[in-house]
């Protein structure tokens, strides 16, 4: 008996704990924030964007209508759920809200470039197509859209559905 309480006055271990292999678990782990960090930084993948956008696609058409500032609370969480159930990568409201800020400032910026002459959108594969003399003249004045020559807007309509009535367009 005095050999058990040696034993026991040890190191206590802890085994590390098991994912199971089939799949079905969450990383948790790509999303723990810090004790006192009010928001953490996501880098959103193309995956992520997907089941963002194809959310709020479902919420316009069937008809659920956005307040004057945005998306609703509904809105955001129903996003936000889809991120979780589509990519198994936990999100904040706060970040899908941030994301929507960047990906509505793209839509504006691409769809400025479409309307411009000599510039269209191949569908197949988002890429900006326009001659060299058209990029060089745009970008001359707007150095900002340069990066439009290599970065794709594959869900150009989709964001036209969730930000087309919000867009300015100068008339």
């Amino acid at each position: 008996m005095a050999q058990n309480r040696r034993n026991l006055t040890g190191q206590f271990h802890v085994p590390k704990p098991t994912t199971p292999s089939d799949g079905n678990s969450i990383d948790f782990g790509r999303s723990k924030m810090e004790p006192n960090a009010k928001t953490r930084n996501v880098r959103w993948s193309d995956e992520m964007d997907g089941f963002l956008i194809t959310s709020l696609v479902e919420q316009v058409l069937a008809g659920h209508k956005r307040s004057d500032n945005g998306f609703t609370t509904f809105q955001v969480s129903k996003a936000v759920d889809r991120v979780l159930n589509g990519c198994r990568v936990m999100v904040s409201d706060k970040n899908v809200r941030a994301r929507l800020k960047t990906l509505k400032k793209d839509y504006a910026e691409v769809r400025q470039l479409l309307h411009m002459s000599g510039f269209g959108l191949d569908p197949e594969t988002g890429h900006i197509i326009a001659d060299v003399v058209a990029w060089e003249d745009f970008i001359t004045g707007k150095p900002d859209f340069g990066k439009w020559r290599t970065k794709l807007c594959p869900r150009y309509d989709e964001m036209e559905t969730i930000f087309g009535n919000d867009a300015a367009t100068g008339d």
